[in-house]
């Protein structure tokens, strides 16, 4: 199985990302979007494992102690990939992060000690837009103005399948653990 450990998002986020996604495809000249029910921020991506258990438990012991916390839309932005016409476009996150970047670092400590190999590199809170994505500067400048305005305060953390169903690609999720 294709795992990851994420936050769900509120259908407020939802519902401005759809329309932010929308703008993005307008002025795009190619890309893969991400499906509105797949908007999320990814804690952590374990790739394929058949661990659910110890995925599962990781995740509880990493709750431990983690306050509800409040995040909120922030900018468009990218991601750079070699070829600087082809981006990650995304949304950054914003909001209460200390506690957001504790969950992450207690996550990956947990993940460690049961033997998920970490991704180790530097954690920046984002929704995933699309990928692969082209636009030229003007595209961008007005991307960045897009007025993103929701929030909403997080109590849990979710485990997701990642499969595909008649070429799309559905994130299931497989257990929830709050705080």
């Amino acid at each position: 199985m294709r795992l990851f450990i994420a936050i769900e998002l509120s259908n407020g986020m939802r519902k401005e990302l759809t329309a932010l996604s929308r703008a993005v495809r307008e002025r795009s000249c190619g890309g893969r979007f991400v499906a509105p029910e797949n908007f999320h921020v990814t804690l952590r991506f374990i790739g394929e494992s058949d661990d659910l258990a110890g995925a599962a438990e990781a995740m509880r012991e990493a709750c431990r102690g983690i306050r509800p916390f409040k995040i909120k839309l922030g900018s468009y932005g990218f991601f750079d990939k070699a070829s600087r016409d082809k981006r990650t476009a995304l949304t950054l996150v914003e909001g209460e992060l200390d506690e957001m970047n504790v969950l992450h670092e207690t996550l990956e400590a947990e993940l460690e000690a049961r033997g998920f190999h970490g991704e180790h590199r530097r954690f920046i809170p984002h929704i995933t837009i699309g990928r692969n994505v082209e636009q030229d500067e003007l595209a961008q400048m007005e991307l960045e103005a897009f007025p993103l305005s929701s929030e909403m305060t997080v109590t849990g953390i979710t485990l997701f399948e990642s499969t595909r169903e008649k070429g799309k690609v559905v994130y299931s999720p497989l257990h929830r653990e709050k705080f």
